[in-house]
């Protein structure tokens, strides 16, 4: 349940009813962290008067080139090898501004980097590293290969598993939500450029 009373708009004000001045979507949005309600506007017909939006039918030859200039934000978005995405911002046939999301940099973003690091702190003072390490490969198709494998964690299994048990459930959680955040991020970076994205996170 979603309390909308922080919108300052009763229910009867958002339900579309040609009367009301806000014009709810029926639409909320939620990815676990954040809500997103969807409102449609409304628009001013030639005589100044208000109409509602009803044919969403719009095509490529409804805009023009100086309607687009003024009223949206032009980008052009193309994957990369090393870079997560590259962009070309604006119209300008001389001059462009480049953004770019390096794949470095998204991992950051995801906490992975931070995750790694400290899970391999925890597994060098635990001696796991020499475990793992030392571990037969399991993919092979000779049994006497794969008998080896087992041989070797049988007697090391229990202190694999307490290793990885409930006490490393949080890191792997604040994992997860770095993977759930930082295509927001990646977003905002591409729209807004790091530099003030770096100023609105401090």
């Amino acid at each position: 349940m979603y309390e909308l009373t922080l919108a300052m708009y009763r229910m009867e004000e958002l339900i579309p009813n040609e009367e009301n001045k806000v014009l709810f979507g029926n639409i909320v949005k939620s990815d676990g962290f954040c809500i997103d309600f969807i409102f449609y506007r409304r628009t001013f017909g030639e005589n100044g008067d208000v109409t509602l939006i009803q044919n969403h039918g719009l095509g490529v030859g409804d805009f023009s080139i100086e309607e687009v200039i003024q009223l949206y934000r032009t980008i052009f978005l193309g994957p990369g090898r090393k870079a997560v995405y590259t962009v070309a911002m604006g119209l300008d046939g001389g001059q462009h501004e480049i953004r770019r999301c390096i794949t470095k940099e998204y991992y950051h973003l995801t906490g992975s980097t931070v995750y790694a690091k400290k899970l391999q702190q925890a597994k060098d003072t635990a001696g796991i590293t020499a475990v793992e390490a030392a571990t037969p490969t399991a993919k092979t198709a000779r049994s006497i290969s794969f008998l080896w494998f087992a041989d070797y964690m049988l007697p090391n299994m229990d202190r694999l598993f307490t290793f990885y048990g409930f006490s490393t459930a949080k890191y792997r959680f604040n994992q997860y939500q770095g993977k759930q955040r930082a295509p927001e991020m990646m977003v905002n970076m591409l729209l807004n450029g790091k530099e003030q994205k770096r100023k609105t996170k401090k």
